[in-house]
C-alpha cells in the first residue's frame, strides 16, 4: 500500500507543473483570467489542504492511506497551482529589474518569518505533547495564510489586468503606452500549447538556465538531506558543544536569507547574472580550499558548510529574476500580446524536479558504496571507519566544486544579462 501511494504521489507531482501551466495560460476561466484571480479562489483550498493531514480520517490501514493520498495529492495540488500563479505575479507585476529585486527581498523576509511557526507550534503544543494545541494552532496558521493570500488576490495588481478588463468593459482606460503596444505591437495570434512549449524548451538560454537550475536543486537537497547526517560524524560532539552545533544547524537556514536581503543592493548594482556566477566560483575555490587545510579542523569544517549552505541558498533565491526575463523575452521573440509565464514556470519545474530524487540517490550510492549501511548498524570499526569518515570528507568538499564547474560553464552561456523591454509597465494605484 505504502509503495503503491508512493507511485501515485510521483506520477501527480511530475505531471501537474505543465499541467497547471496549461490552464494558467490558455484556459478562459474567471480563477484563471488574471494571476490574482488565481490566488484569491484558490487560497480558501490551500488553507483546506494544510489543515486535512492533522485530521485523522480512521484507524484502519486503509483509511490511514486513503488519507495520506489525499492530504498529499491536495497540498501538492494547491500549492503548485498558487506557487504557479505567485511566481507569475513576480514576472508580471512589474518589468523594472529593481521592483524584481525588491519583491524578492520581501520574499526572503515572509520566508524566515514563515520558519517563525515551527518555534510557535514547539511552544503552543508543548514540544508535540498537547496535540489538540497543536491542531488549534495549524488552524489560525491556516486562517493567517488565508487571510494574507486573499489580501494579495485582491490589490496584487498588474498591467495585463488592464487587458482582461478592458476587453469585457470598454470603460476601463488604461495607460496610454500600454495599450498601443498591446494592440499595435502585439497582434493575437493563436497557437496550440504544445508549440509555446516547444519554443520556450528550445530557447538557448532557457537550456542554460534550466541546466544550472538543475544543479542548484541538486546541490540544494544534497544540503538539505545531508549536512546534519555527514556533519554528526564528521564533527565529534567533544571538540564542538551540543549548543554551538544546534546553533549552526539555525544559522544553515537563515544566513542566506539575510544575504538576500541586506546584499540586495549589491545584486543592484552588479546584476543578479555576475552575482549567481559569483556564488559559483566561491564554491570551487571554497571546496578545493577546505580539502587542501583537511579535516582535522572541525570550526573550519563547519564554518565552510555554513558558508557552503548560505550561499546557494541566497543565489537560488534570485532564480526567478533570470526567469522573468526569459518569460519577457519569450514574449517580444514571438510577438505574443500577453506573456505565457507560467509556461515558462511549468517547463522549469518539468526538467528540475528530477534532482530532488536523484541527488540523495547519488550519495547514498557513493556512501553505501564505502559500507554507510554497515556504519548505520555499528557494525564499522578502526581503519573501515576511517576510510568512510575520509569519503564523507570528500564528498562534503567535492560536491560543491564538481557542480559549480558545471554551473559556471552552463550560466555562462545564459546571454540575458539585463531586462529585455526598452521601457516598463506602470500599475494604477486605483485598483480595477
Amino acid at each position: 500500500m505504502v509503495s503503491f501511494r508512493q507511485f501515485l504521489f510521483l506520477i501527480w507531482n511530475a505531471v501537474n507543473d505543465p499541467l497547471f501551466a496549461l490552464f494558467q495560460d490558455n484556459a478562459k476561466f474567471t480563477i484563471t483570467r488574471t494571476r490574482r484571480e488565481s490566488i484569491l479562489y484558490t487560497a480558501p483550498f490551500l488553507a483546506l489542504s494544510y489543515m486535512i493531514p492533522w485530521f485523522q480520517f480512521g484507524s484502519s490501514d486503509w483509511a490511514t492511506g486513503l488519507h495520506l493520498i489525499i492530504a498529499l495529492s491536495l497540498y501538492d495540488t494547491m500549492f503548485t497551482f498558487i506557487g504557479l500563479a505567485m511566481c507569475c505575479l513576480f514576472t508580471e507585476i512589474s518589468t523594472d529589474q529593481k521592483d524584481r529585486l525588491l519583491l524578492t527581498k520581501y520574499a526572503q523576509m515572509a520566508s524566515m518569518l514563515g520558519h517563525c511557526s515551527i518555534l510557535v507550534f514547539e511552544y503552543t503544543s508543548s514540544s508535540l505533547q498537547n496535540f489538540l494545541a497543536f491542531q488549534i494552532t495549524a488552524f489560525f496558521v491556516a486562517l493567517c495564510g488565508m487571510s494574507l493570500m486573499i489580501y494579495t488576490g485582491l490589490n496584487a495588481h498588474t498591467v495585463w489586468d488592464f487587458r482582461e478588463h478592458k476587453a469585457q468593459d470598454d470603460n476601463v482606460e488604461m495607460p496610454q503606452k500600454v495599450e498601443q503596444d498591446i494592440e499595435q505591437n502585439h497582434p493575437q495570434v493563436k497557437e496550440p500549447f504544445w508549440l509555446k512549449t516547444w519554443q520556450i524548451l528550445s530557447e538557448r538560454n532557457f537550456i542554460a538556465f534550466v541546466l544550472t537550475n538543475f544543479f542548484q536543486e541538486f546541490h540544494k537537497t544534497y544540503l538539505s538531506n545531508f549536512t546534519a547526517i555527514l556533519c554528526d560524524f564528521l564533527i565529534p560532539t567533544t571538540r564542538v558543544p551540543l549548543t554551538v552545533r544546534s546553533t549552526f544547524y539555525g544559522f544553515t537556514g537563515t544566513l542566506g536569507g539575510f544575504m538576500v536581503i541586506f546584499g540586495a543592493p549589491i545584486v543592484g548594482r552588479f546584476g543578479y547574472f555576475r552575482i549567481i556566477r559569483c556564488s559559483f566560483v566561491f564554491k570551487i575555490c571554497s571546496g578545493l580550499l577546505m580539502f587542501l587545510i583537511g579535516p582535522s579542523n572541525p570550526w573550519l569544517l563547519m564554518l565552510f558548510i555554513l558558508l557552503d549552505t548560505s550561499v546557494t541558498g541566497a543565489s537560488y533565491s534570485l532564480f526567478n529574476m533570470p526567469l522573468s526575463d526569459i518569460s519577457d523575452h519569450d514574449r517580444e521573440k514571438y510577438n505574443r500580446k500577453h506573456p505565457i509565464s507560467s509556461t515558462v514556470y511549468g517547463a522549469n519545474a518539468l526538467v528540475v524536479k528530477p534532482a530532488n530524487s536523484l541527488s540523495p540517490m547519488l550519495v547514498v550510492a557513493i556512501l553505501n558504496h564505502f559500507g554507510y549501511e554497515k556504519l548505520k548498524d555499528g557494525l564499522l570499526s578502526g581503519e573501515e571507519l576511517e576510510i568512510i569518515k575520509d569519503v564523507m570528507f570528500k564528498v562534503v568538499c567535492f560536491y560543491p566544486v564538481l557542480l559549480g564547474m558545471i554551473q559556471f560553464v552552463t550560466w555562462s552561456r545564459f546571454t540575458i544579462r539585463r531586462s529585455i523591454l526598452s521601457y516598463e509597465y506602470r500599475v494604477p494605484t486605483t485598483p480595477i
